[in-house]
């Protein structure tokens, strides 16, 4: 069985690697620390090399001064918020017990962080008396992942130990193979693993639930395999779920939360599609011999109407509600939990734990974590349960002097992808070399295309409703609950908003409404598209145009693609180039044509 120390302090042993300060990570040496003159590209790979932490380009001067130092305690860092990483090569995928020692030295350690892996927290805020020994052992697993969409999966045989605060500093580490358990996690952003720039901030750094639930346990690995982006479908198509499908054993445990974009999709609807889906993972979970467990989806921000607070995701959180009921599977209510937190917080108080409408930054993060570490005790889901330390880490409360003084408030700011816009390449598979690969590159740039996701099918239907979501993108109009207009759209949907905001832009041809019906899940016609574009691109007092006006219009400022019809449906790809057309011919001609 696979066993190794390494030691930082100045006792010396012959059964353990001793490693100075200066000692950079070497892959055929085994170990090593991890230097601060990483480069970091586009659409790179985050945690393979760096554990998830990169530099802020303000910090790029201050990489000069900064130094490792080796004393008779341990290697240390006295920079705050810089992260102290050491790396260690492993044998072969698998369990592994993970021991650390961190001398107390002299004058102690306070407010100390320990981080595994991909940026998982590990312990927070520690303590350290002076001439006391801080001993802590925790589980990780290794196993491959897949850090860029687009991407085949990765293998990192490697366990990343950080640790970040005033002082940080590591007395040894010992490494050896175990048969503990793991508990897999599945998801979108609102579970994924995020990287962080240094010096560390957390009041703007993002974070997940997924990131810090390893705190609360030290008798099974936690090995977050969600990724931003991903619905039910995703998850599976995209590649992650095969990850865990080849590594989960009986007694295993999957637990998985979607929902924040299968309720983006028409086809993954809360009852039918979204649900299918979630007996799916159960039943591959269970004949498996491992045990699945549901989370619900973590509340948005909540919105205001006449009637009250409300979340667009309620009907898919009883949708999982409904699935545990049915097949008997452990549900932790995260929905619930923080829907009604949330109200009763108020919107200035909330600020504190968020990046952006959805996603919470390291202070929400942590908030949720200790949720679901709570239900798990409440429920006695086992084996989870009996697997948990007996540590209560103490509430974390924001600081608000951490905030830059120019960022907005999260309150102000839209829910955006985790990953960048402007990647080197497109991620999607299925549009290498087509002829509208150019348009494309175009509107990911743009902020138009999701760069989360493995396929984008250029040359399928683009739905009414998602066509609401998508223009919506190119020509950000201001959104408020849904009226009413049409019978057909439900107030508490996703699409309910987008449709309301094209209503009072004035956007809509009534000639494409009979009936009282928006038609979301209807196939867009090309008329249709250039309808919408054109009634944009001109004056409100203007928009009278009928589809046959609008489309001469469009003719005449090439906005019009090849095997364009009125009533045939347009595709994906030429969709979204015309937007970027649009987009275009807006910003030339100050939006408004004349």
């Amino acid at each position: 069985m696979y066993s190794r120390t390494y030691t930082f302090s100045g006792h010396l042993s012959d059964k353990v690697i001793h490693l100075p300060a200066e000692y950079m990570f070497q892959e055929e040496a085994g170990g090593g620390f991890i230097p601060y003159t990483e480069p970091f590209g586009k659409g790179m790979d985050r945690f393979k090399d760096y554990a998830g932490w990169y530099p802020y380009p303000k910090a790029e001067q201050a990489r000069e001064r900064i130094e490792l130092l080796h004393t008779e305690y341990g290697v240390e860092l006295h920079e705050e918020g810089w992260p102290l990483r050491f790396r260690a090569v492993v044998p072969e995928p698998g369990v592994y017990a993970v021991k650390i020692q961190i001398a107390g030295g002299e004058e102690g350690i306070s407010r100390l962080n320990l981080y595994s892996g991909r940026r998982n927290l590990a312990r927070r805020d520690i303590c350290i008396a002076p001439g006391e020994v801080f001993t802590y052992q925790y589980k990780v697993h290794i196993c491959d992942y897949i850090p860029v969409v687009g991407q085949p999966p990765r293998s990192d045989l490697s366990v990343y130990i950080t640790v970040s605060g005033t002082l940080a500093r590591l007395s040894e580490v010992s490494i050896e193979q175990s048969e503990a358990p793991t508990l897999f996690l599945g998801g979108d952003s609102i579970v994924a693993d995020y990287a962080v720039q240094y010096p560390y901030n957390p009041l703007i750094s993002g974070g997940s639930w997924g990131q810090h639930l390893l705190q609360y346990f030290n008798g099974t690995a936690v090995d977050n395999q969600a990724h931003g982006g991903m619905t039910t479908n995703c998850f599976r198509e995209d590649g992650h779920w095969e990850i865990i499908n080849r590594r989960i054993r009986p007694g295993d445990v999957f637990m998985f939360q979607f929902g924040h974009n299968d309720q983006k999709r028409r086809s993954l609807a809360a009852f039918t599609g979204y649900s299918a889906n979630l007996r799916w993972y159960v039943h591959q979970v269970r004949s498996k011999g491992a045990i699945p467990v549901i989370v619900t989806s973590l509340s948005r921000i909540p919105g205001k109407d006449e009637q009250g607070w409300y979340d667009l995701l309620e009907d898919h959180a009883e949708a999982c509600r409904r699935v545990g009921r049915e097949w008997q599977v452990p549900v932790i209510d995260l929905h619930e939990y923080s829907f009604q937190l949330f109200c009763q917080m108020g919107r200035d108080s909330l600020k504190g734990y968020f990046k952006d409408e959805a996603h919470t930054n390291d202070y929400g993060a942590v908030l949720m974590a200790e949720f679901i570490a709570s239900e798990i005790k409440r429920q006695s889901i086992e084996p989870l349960c009996r697997l948990m330390n007996e540590l209560g880490p103490a509430p974390w409360v924001p600081d608000e002097s951490l905030r830059p003084p120019a960022q907005l408030s999260p309150l102000d700011l839209p829910e955006v992808p985790i990953l960048p816009m402007d990647l080197p390449e497109l991620p999607y598979a299925d549009c290498v070399g087509i002829k509208e690969l150019d348009g494309l590159k175009e509107a990911m740039v743009d902020g138009l295309l999701d760069p989360t996701l493995k396929y984008f099918h250029p040359y399928a239907e683009m739905p009414r409703g998602q066509f609401a979501f998508v223009f919506l993108k190119a020509a950000p109009y201001p959104k408020r609950p849904y009226q009413g207009r049409y019978c057909d759209v439900y107030k508490y949907e996703f699409d309910a908003a987008n449709i309301q905001a094209m209503i009072d832009g004035g956007l809509i041809d009534q000639s494409t409404t009979p009936d009282e019906r928006f038609r979301p899940d209807d196939a867009l016609t090309g008329g249709e598209c250039i309808s919408v574009i054109i009634l944009h691109l001109y004056e409100a007092s203007g928009r009278n145009y009928s589809l046959a006006a609008c489309e001469r219009q469009a003719q005449s400022l090439g906005l019009l693609w090849e095997g364009y019809g009125r009533g045939k449906k347009v595709n994906r790809a030429d969709c979204v180039t015309a937007l970027v057309r649009m987009m275009k011919l807006a910003k030339l001609e100050g939006r408004i044509l004349n």
